[in-house]
């Protein structure tokens, strides 16, 4: 790996993962000499995982001032062994409360936010909440929401992660109309719902839109005087500062509602990437497999399946180190 490439910024998440599990490892008491040089090496090879290491002592610090009966076993060297680091790693890197409060994402979010949100999932966990207003909010895998509703608005406050709206009107055609703006806000600008059934999905760089029926209007944070009108079967990403172009949208870009991942020839290392999203741990593609074409739908509530399916139809095997770090290779 070149010099330049081993210096451009790691994904924030996938970041986080790589940290917590390293820490757990070590403090399970069966890290081995090898596994000690192994993450002094990771440790060394970028400045992005000294800095993740030094948000790992802190949050380690900060939860030596947990009263004991809120602390996690896994943040102290673990006399039960394996078994026991590694429930701390599932609580800690599908983003339980108090771990993920301390570990700031790249957004800038406050970690209190998070968790202290108002409506939130686990890694893996989907959840669908009716609102005041009779619109529906879902909830896809590790995502915050607060929700504030007004005699003048009503707005949702997305946190972290990925929703999907079907407003009232969609929902209730003949109910009275409700005249205060639907309104979904992320870091990066807002989403306004023209009577739509839509999806929103935050990133540490961006935000991610697809409408699946009717409109919405999007507008940056920095420019909110110029929105841009999204119509149905459209998607786009935006940022603070600017929107990209608008893009036709994949008419099963939403059936993680319905518990699967529906890909048509997507590079494996796509795929890899979304499963992660559902499961606790680290979930990766060696390179030499990433470009590997792949169609077909995916649970995302059985990951392990999803893996055996992929190992069954392509020239890739699943490698464990445990359930919670697992590499798709080559054969």
């Amino acid at each position: 790996m070149s010099d330049t490439l081993a210096l451009m910024p790691r994904d924030e998440q996938e970041l986080r993962k790589e940290a917590v599990t390293w820490y757990v490892l070590l403090c399970s008491g069966d890290a081995t000499d090898d596994d000690k040089r192994a993450w002094q090496r990771w440790h060394e090879s970028h400045p992005d995982h000294q800095r993740a290491w030094q948000r790992i002592d802190a949050m380690r610090d900060v939860m030596q001032r947990v009263p004991p009966r809120l602390g996690m076993p896994a943040l102290q060297p673990a006399p039960k062994g394996r078994r026991q680091a590694l429930r701390g790693l599932l609580l800690l890197a599908s983003g339980g409360a108090l771990g993920y409060a301390v570990y700031r994402g790249a957004d800038g979010t406050a970690p209190w936010q998070l968790a202290l949100a108002e409506h939130r999932t686990r890694v893996g966990e989907q959840r669908s909440v009716e609102l005041a207003d009779g619109s529906l909010l879902v909830l896809n895998t590790n995502s915050a929401v607060d929700i504030r509703f007004s005699a003048s608005e009503r707005t949702l406050l997305l946190r972290s992660g990925e929703i999907l709206i079907e407003t009232a009107h969609r929902r209730h055609p003949s109910a009275p109309n409700d005249i205060r703006p639907f309104v979904v806000e992320t870091s990066h600008g807002s989403v306004q719902a023209l009577g739509t059934r839509f999806t929103v999905r935050r990133e540490a760089d961006e935000t991610r839109v697809i409408v699946l029926e009717d409109a919405v209007a999007v507008r940056t944070k920095h420019a909110p005087e110029r929105p841009v009108i999204l119509r149905a079967g459209e998607r786009l990403a935006f940022s603070a500062t600017q929107t990209g172009p608008a893009q036709a949208a994949d008419d099963t870009a939403a059936a993680w509602r319905d518990g699967s991942i529906i890909v048509g020839d997507w590079p494996l290392g796509q795929l890899i990437a979304e499963l992660d999203r559902y499961r606790p741990g680290r979930l990766a593609c060696d390179a030499a497999v990433a470009q590997l074409r792949v169609s077909g739908a995916f649970p995302v509530a059985d990951t392990d399946k999803a893996l055996a399916v992929l190992e069954r139809s392509l020239p890739v095997k699943v490698n464990r180190v445990t359930r919670y770090w697992v590499t798709v290779g080559p054969l």
